[in-house]
């Protein structure tokens, strides 16, 4: 549910910019072309007491609450821009106005005092049913389930599609969702709605209302969905020009260390689930494959099937088994060691399993798993019948929708397991063997409370055929998912964890993100893990953040690293990097023979002070280091490649040609290898073979012809190639 019309976009930008004047006059604007009758009303009250409040201005009038009365009309403005845009946004979608007209058609008070009465009511009369006989108590269970169900549906849509809410009426609802009468799996689906409301258009009531729920809610489950709740609809731009509540709200959580470890848990939490298609790949690639041969079974075209087995393997190979279960057990295991770090690594198998009716309803992908579900239907009969699914259902590490899905499954696929995967189901053994468990624990935990809703949500934003309705709070674009990189977190108590949340980042590939946390960290958090990481970054081409008003720099950022921790080694080595790159070979000698002080063995220093060396034209030092090297480990390709590179350099073809056939011989050659085996056999005249080399070397890297001109244009003309010469090779590659 998102403001697709220019005019509305232009009235909120006004009110960013605190130009009140502007805002009406683009709301008359847009109320011209969409007539409005009520909010053609408020807008003119509005006006009104804004042209008072000019005219009472203009007479010369000083008013010490003149900007008190100015902010309260902007966010009266934002208030009738909001029903507008919630409006607007309702009435051009079919599928948000048919949530809306079902809530409305019921002719139900959706007060929140009756909204109360109806869910404590539900409480009451399932209570009642207890005493009742099994047999007589469960169609009136049955029947109480599906009306109530019903009633939660309209109730959710009707929250979604809601404009902006009155101050008490945010009350009331806080009251409802920390009531202990309540039902916890009402009080969480409501509190998803009124997410999904605000992250389409803000609203400071209904954000109130969710850090206040966080703050007070008894239940961990409800709690943990207000968290996830006012994270994704902080708006931390609207609270610096319309909204300071909202920053102090959030500043004040942050007063609070568990607040603090649970919003850097969150951030990793949210990265995870991004991240699960890619862990999927690698399930499906590396993983799965071998689970699957040696459990003794292959994947086919119709399925699942046995393979027989060979009598004579025993006899033959009698080693052979026991590896096996070394390697099933090696593959299992790594599964659930993605699974304890926070990887949702049954994404790509659910995700094929939301076809079912099922999840055509909005309220379905969020409402914690419940047997007596109304819409789960024979489905269900399977949990009595099952030993293996009861303990699915209950201690299975799946989220809500999950569960869901594998119940629906299991009762359609039953017949097509083999025969000694079904014994083994019916009779419930072995599962401990085949599943990784949730201990009650766990399980009760927020971390595991947390993650499963996420998890939820993502497969919502990624399946749900009507997704696009709604904001996605993981779009890669937008970022809301890192929500840590926003303004509100700089310069307050947690940004002592910034370091610990852009190394995760950087670990798990996502450096564009790790980017945009640097940009948010205040100066005076700039210590040597912040210089490290800004340098990594800065390496690889990332934007550097400003310090005093100038920007940073890979070799400023090592600079620093060493200024905090000068012994560091590894700021040693990417000091000596950034100096290479800028072209300081002697300054980098300098650092590489202070980094062979402290590790006087290590080969790869060696070898990286031989090519400043040779940058140099210090050929004879740098054969010198080389040659060594090389008789110490004749074997080592990247030796070789040095003082290949060396000798090309020095003029003596001969042997730099010999070592380069060598380091092509292998079946896989480096890139880098024929490159500079082309310029070798150029600059000792054998063109065409160079020309070969460097077609390879173009098809591997898809760079342009040019670049092998550009990528040494000094060296080759030292070699007394002309520029003619240069063009020509140009042109036949």
């Amino acid at each position: 549910m998102e403001n697709r019309n220019e005019t509305l976009a232009l009235v909120r930008e006004w009110l960013l910019r605190r130009n009140l004047g502007e805002a009406i006059m683009a709301m008359e604007n847009f109320m011209t072309a969409y007539p409005q009758q009520l909010n053609e009303d408020k807008l003119a009250s509005v006006n009104d007491d804004f042209k008072l409040m000019t005219d009472y201005w203009r007479r010369g009038f000083k008013d010490a609450k003149m900007a008190d009365l100015y902010d309260n009309l902007l966010r009266r403005m934002y208030q009738l821009y909001g029903d507008t845009a919630v409006g607007y946004d309702v009435g051009h979608s079919t599928y948000l106005t048919s949530l809306r007209q079902q809530a409305l058609s019921t002719a139900r008070d959706w007060s929140a005092q009756h909204i109360r009465e109806m869910l404590e009511d539900f409480v009451s009369e399932l209570t009642v049913l207890t005493l009742e006989p099994p047999h007589v108590a469960l169609p009136k269970k049955q029947t109480l389930y599906k009306a109530h169900h019903q009633m939660m549906k309209t109730l959710f849509g009707y929250i979604v599609t809601s404009g902006m809410w009155s101050d008490g009426f945010a009350e009331a609802m806080e009251e409802i969702l920390l009531l202990p009468t309540a039902d916890s799996i009402d009080q969480q689906l409501l509190v998803t709605g009124v997410m999904l409301g605000t992250i389409a258009c803000f609203d400071m009531a209904k954000f109130r209302m969710l850090i206040n729920v966080y703050r007070k809610a008894a239940d961990e489950a409800v709690r943990q969905r207000a968290l996830v709740g006012w994270v994704f609809a902080l708006d931390d731009e609207l609270g610096r020009r319309l909204f300071p509540e909202q920053i102090r709200l959030v500043q004040e959580l942050l007063d609070d260390e568990q607040c603090r470890m649970e919003l850097v848990a969150l951030q990793k939490q949210i990265i995870y689930c991004i991240n699960a298609e890619k862990d999927h790949a690698i399930i499906d690639q590396e993983i799965m494959p071998d689970l699957m041969k040696q459990q003794g079974f292959r994947i086919t075209r119709n399925g699942i099937e046995e393979q027989e087995e060979d009598p004579m393997r025993d006899i033959l190979h009698p080693e052979e088994s026991e590896q096996d279960v070394e390697r099933l057990e090696a593959s299992f295991q790594k599964m659930i060691d993605m699974q304890k770090q926070g990887s949702d690594i049954y994404f790509g198998g659910f995700s094929k399993m939301k076809g079912f009716p099922f999840f055509q309803e909005l309220t379905n992908w969020f409402v914690p798993f419940y047997a007596d579900h109304p819409e789960v239907g024979t489905a269900a009969a399977a949990l009595d019948n099952s030993r293996f699914l009861q303990k699915m259902m209950k201690s299975g590490p799946f989220c809500n929708s999950d569960k869901y899905s594998f119940l629906f499954a299991f009762s359609q696929v039953m017949a097509r397991i083999p025969q000694s995967m079904r014994e083994l189901l019916d009779n419930g053994s072995g599962i401990d063997d085949v599943m990784y468990s949730i201990d009650p624990t766990e399980k009760n935990n927020a971390v595991y409370m947390r993650r499963t809703y996420l998890q939820d949500l993502y497969r919502f934003f990624k399946i749900f055929p009507r997704r696009k309705e709604f904001r996605n709070i993981f779009d890669d674009e937008r970022k809301d998912y890192l929500f840590l990189a926003k303004k509100v977190f700089s310069k307050t108590q947690i940004e002592p964890y910034f370091n610990e949340v852009t190394a995760f980042l950087v670990k798990k590939g996502r450096l564009r993100d790790a980017e945009r946390m640097l940009q948010n960290y205040g100066e005076n958090r700039m210590d040597y893990q912040f210089y490290m990481l800004a340098g990594h970054l800065g390496r690889k081409g990332f934007r550097l953040p400003e310090v005093a008003g100038k920007q940073l720099d890979v070799r400023t950022c090592y600079e620093q690293a060493l200024r905090l921790q000068p012994d560091s080694e590894r700021a040693l080595v990417g000091y000596a990097r950034a100096l290479f790159a800028d072209g300081c070979y002697q300054q980098a000698i300098d650092t590489y023979e202070k980094l062979l002080e402290l590790q006087p063995e290590k080969k790869n220093y060696v070898l990286n002070k031989a090519v400043c060396l040779t940058k140099l034209s210090q050929s004879a030092a740098a054969r010198q280091l080389l040659y060594r090297l090389n008789y110490e480990d004749s074997d080592d390709e990247n030796v070789k490649r040095v003082l290949a590179w060396t000798l090309t350099c020095d003029g003596k073809y001969e042997q730099a040609e010999k070592l380069y056939g060598e380091l092509l011989s292998v079946e896989d050659v480096v890139a880098d290898d024929l490159l500079n085996n082309g310029y070798c056999l150029w600059f000792n005249g054998a063109v065409d073979a160079a020309i070969d080399c460097f077609h390879r070397y173009l098809a591997i890297t898809e760079q342009e012809a040019e670049f092998i001109i550009d990528n040494e244009k000094e060296l080759i003309l030292s070699k007394g190639i002309t520029e003619a010469e240069m063009q020509l090779m140009v042109s036949v590659l």
